[in-house]
């Protein structure tokens, strides 16, 4: 009976355990592994053991461009980045992104981002709204292993003189797409079943 009653405690706990969802994690293109090239432009990063394979695009030679204070700077001035190509070894889902804009009092318009899953439109003209630090969604955006997210400025959208607005880019936020988390109803009949199980055992010995 004690390891009857053990096993439901057991079950009791892990299926518990499935009720909390996936947590968010980070891509930091602050750290070194991002820092300015001209030439090579591809990096290899492992996130929460999630591996990536990073290919940027730029104005000028192909690479990687940090601005001041971290961050990928995408725009034509400075040399920026226009594209850079995310390919990981596990279904994700891109769910946001932090960083800033940047443009010169006298251009309109923040800098526009196109976001797409192996050539298919998934999301356009995202933007920071100002030079303030902030958190742009991107509705969640399902990438499964293999496929190539590509986020790309919208060189199409820009008008006039606001060709020269930038943006810099610190992070983008995913989540892992494991087993679906289990709601805490759906636990219930687990936990019933096997209370059940512990009565029909104790009316066959009596």
């Amino acid at each position: 009976m004690k390891n009857i009653l053990s096993n439901v405690a057991t079950v009791a706990f892990m299926t518990a355990g499935l009720v909390t969802g996936a947590s968010a994690s980070t891509i930091d293109f602050t750290t070194s592994t991002y820092a300015s090239t001209f030439g090579p432009n591809v990096v290899t990063d492992t996130v929460d053991g999630v591996n990536f394979t990073i290919v940027a695009t730029a104005r000028g030679a192909n690479g990687f461009r940090q601005g001041g204070g971290g961050g990928l700077k995408f725009g034509v001035p400075g040399n920026g980045m226009y594209t850079i190509s995310i390919v990981a070894d596990q279904n994700l889902t891109f769910n946001s992104m932090y960083g800033a804009g940047h443009t010169l009092t006298q251009y309109a318009g923040q800098l526009p981002f196109d976001l797409s899953v192996d050539g298919s439109l998934a999301g356009d003209d995202l933007m920071f709204t100002n030079s303030s630090l902030q958190t742009v969604s991107f509705g969640g955006i399902n990438v499964d292993a293999g496929e190539a997210f590509l986020f790309a400025v919208d060189f199409g959208s820009l008008t006039g003189s606001s060709i020269y607005a930038s943006a810099l880019v610190k992070s983008f936020d995913f989540s892992i797409n494991g087993m679906a988390p289990v709601p805490l109803p759906a636990s219930l009949p687990l936990l019933l079943g096997g209370l059940g199980l512990i009565g029909f055992v104790r009316r066959r010995r009596s």
